[in-house]
């Protein structure tokens, strides 16, 4: 199929020929957003891609054009999107640094539908305006639904795709109000955005992550996460993340391999401890290993929020499981997260 050679972006038809005069004068997202189009429209088979570096240094890549067409159509199928309406509104919110921007871009040229663009923020749905599809992580979800309107803002998004972080128990019951279509997605630059989907509202709400068509899973000795999508480029490649297949062929993620605490013999899935003490105190915290001389490790858990909350966080403590009890706790102004606001795991990131 070949490639598209125009995009409506906010109203303006784009091409290759009329890029360089349209990019005049712009700033922010609609620069960045003309860089990307001059490197895709290029002749060149690979546009440079970074890697969010949440347990490591981000690294760039050149990822292959094909690869990133096949899966904007794996996405687009899997909403029904495909094919799509001429008069169809995505909607672009997110840096155009990180593969979920990029891959935006590529779905709304794919589908050759209008694409909405506006500055990356908290709360980025243009009041009285609505979309047929959106992408967004996490906390912008969560801050639209905090906000009045919230749950009505993201229900003016037909399908809405959440990925690049965690959704938490809480935001998920609260989802539940909203009237579009909400999925969390699994995938990684690597993999071109997500190989799965998991719907997280209404009647159909799952709870596991299924693979999108033409992906099989499989899991290493170590219980990581094996991914073989041929369609994408990808062949046997392991990830970090501990998971649970299912008989189904969906599957859970346990957590990461690198967020195991060792302690006396005993692993410690470090985001399980987080999540349960998420569950007790509302606190967003993180569980690092810290050095022990009788267990080898044990756990350091830093925490963000006011002062005042301490006493709730030493109770919620107390009904942990004792080899799950922090030895070490620690309150932060701030946790280290990385450039797309995940928690970040590196050594010497605190």
């Amino acid at each position: 199929m070949p490639m598209c050679r125009a995009l409506v972006v906010n109203g303006e038809r784009v091409t290759p020929e009329n890029l360089a005069a349209w990019r005049s004068g712009r700033r922010g997202i609609e620069s960045d957003l003309a860089d990307f189009l001059a490197e895709w429209w290029s002749p060149g088979e690979t546009v440079r891609l970074h890697s969010s570096g949440s347990t490591g240094k981000p690294k760039e890549f050149a990822g292959r054009k094909e690869y990133m067409r096949a899966s904007a159509v794996d996405t687009l199928s899997a909403f029904g999107l495909w094919p799509c309406s001429a008069d169809a509104d995505f909607l672009l919110c997110l840096p155009l640094r990180y593969i979920a921007g990029k891959m935006m871009v590529v779905r709304a040229l794919e589908a050759g539908c209008r694409l909405r663009v506006v500055e990356p923020s908290s709360a980025p749905i243009p009041l009285g305006e609505s979309f047929d599809f959106a992408a967004m992580v996490p906390m912008q979800a969560v801050v639209t639904l905090s906000r009045e309107g919230g749950a009505a803002a993201l229900s003016a998004v037909r399908t809405l795709l959440l990925g690049g972080g965690f959704v938490d128990a809480e935001t998920e019951a609260a989802l539940q109000g909203v009237d579009s279509a909400v999925y969390v997605s699994y995938g990684m630059t690597e993999t071109y955005s997500h190989i799965a989907l998991r719907r997280l509202n209404g009647p159909q709400a799952q709870g596991a992550y299924h693979p999108l068509p033409g992906v099989s899973l499989a899991l290493s000795p170590q219980g990581t996460l094996v991914i073989n999508a041929p369609h994408i480029g990808v062949q046997g490649m392991e990830t970090n993340d501990v998971a649970e297949l299912l008989p189904d062929s969906s599957f859970r993620i346990l957590g990461r391999r690198d967020a195991v605490i060792n302690s006396g013999g005993i692993k410690i899935q470090a985001e399980q401890v987080e999540a349960e003490v998420r569950r007790l105190t509302g606190l967003t915290v993180l569980a690092l290993p810290h050095p022990h001389p009788v267990l080898g490790q044990c756990i350091e858990l830093l925490w963000e929020g006011p002062a005042e909350s301490a006493d709730k966080l030493s109770e919620a403590l107390e009904r942990l499981p004792k080899y799950q009890r922090p030895a070490v706790v620690r309150r932060v102004d701030a946790l280290p997260r990385t450039a797309t606001g995940k928690l970040c795991r590196v050594p010497g990131a605190r």
